[in-house]
C-alpha cells in the first residue's frame, strides 16, 4: 500500500492521508495506522515441533499458539506491538492433532493461526532478504530462538527455484 499525505509540505505529517491499494483503489487512512486485521495463516509443522510448542504454552502460563509464534518472530527481530502479544482468548488445553500409525515425529501436520496483518507483512519483508527461507521456516526459526527443539534439517527449504539454477543454454530455448 502506498500512502501519500494530502499536504505537500508535510509528507509524513500524521494527519489523514490517501492510500492506494495494489488494486488501484484509493481510500483515506491515518498515516500511522497499524493494520491489525487478522489474517489466517496455514503452515505444515512436524509433529515434534507442534508438541514442543504445546509444552512451551503450558510452561508459559497465558500463552497461545499465536502468541508463541509472535514471540518467536519478535526474537528474530520482527517488530511487534506489545498490545498484540496479549492472547485473543484464554488458552484452551492443547489439543492433540490426529496422528496415524504411519506418522513419525517428523511427519508434517497442518497448523492454522491468525496474525495481525502488519506482522505477516513484516515477516514477508524479512523473507525478501532470505530467499532460501519460507514462512514456515521463519516460524520454526523463531521457535528455536525461544528454546523449542527444532532440528536443523527442518529449517532448510525442501526445494529451491530450479529453473533459476539452470544455465540459459540448457533451458531448452
Amino acid at each position: 500500500m502506498i500512502a501519500q499525505c494530502d499536504k505537500e509540505a508535510h509528507p509524513s505529517c500524521g494527519d489523514i492521508c490517501l492510500a492506494q491499494s495494489p488494486s488501484g483503489s484509493i481510500r483515506r487512512v491515518a498515516a500511522d495506522a497499524i493494520d491489525r486485521r487478522p489474517i489466517g495463516t496455514n503452515i505444515d509443522l512436524p509433529i515434534y515441533v507442534r508438541e514442543g510448542v504445546e509444552a512451551y504454552m503450558i510452561a508459559q502460563e497465558g500463552s497461545t499458539f499465536r502468541t508463541v509464534v509472535m514471540e518467536g518472530l519478535q526474537a528474530l527481530g520482527i517488530a511487534i506491538e506489545d498490545e498484540d502479544m496479549i492472547p485473543e482468548r484464554a488458552m484452551r488445553t492443547p489439543r492433540k492433532r490426529a496422528v496415524t500409525p504411519d506418522d513419525t515425529p517428523a511427519t508434517l501436520k497442518p497448523t492454522s493461526f491468525r496474525l495481525p496483518r502488519y506482522v505477516r507483512v513484516s515477516a514477508e519483508e524479512y523473507l525478501l532478504d532470505r530467499p532460501q527461507m519460507r514462512f514456515r521456516h521463519l516460524v520454526m526459526a523463531g521457535f528455536k530462538k525461544l528454546g523449542i527443539k527444532v532440528n536443523k534439517d527442518d529449517l532448510i527449504a525442501e526445494r529451491q527455484n530450479v529453473l533459476a539454477a539452470v544455465p540459459a543454454h540448457q533451458s531448452g530455448s
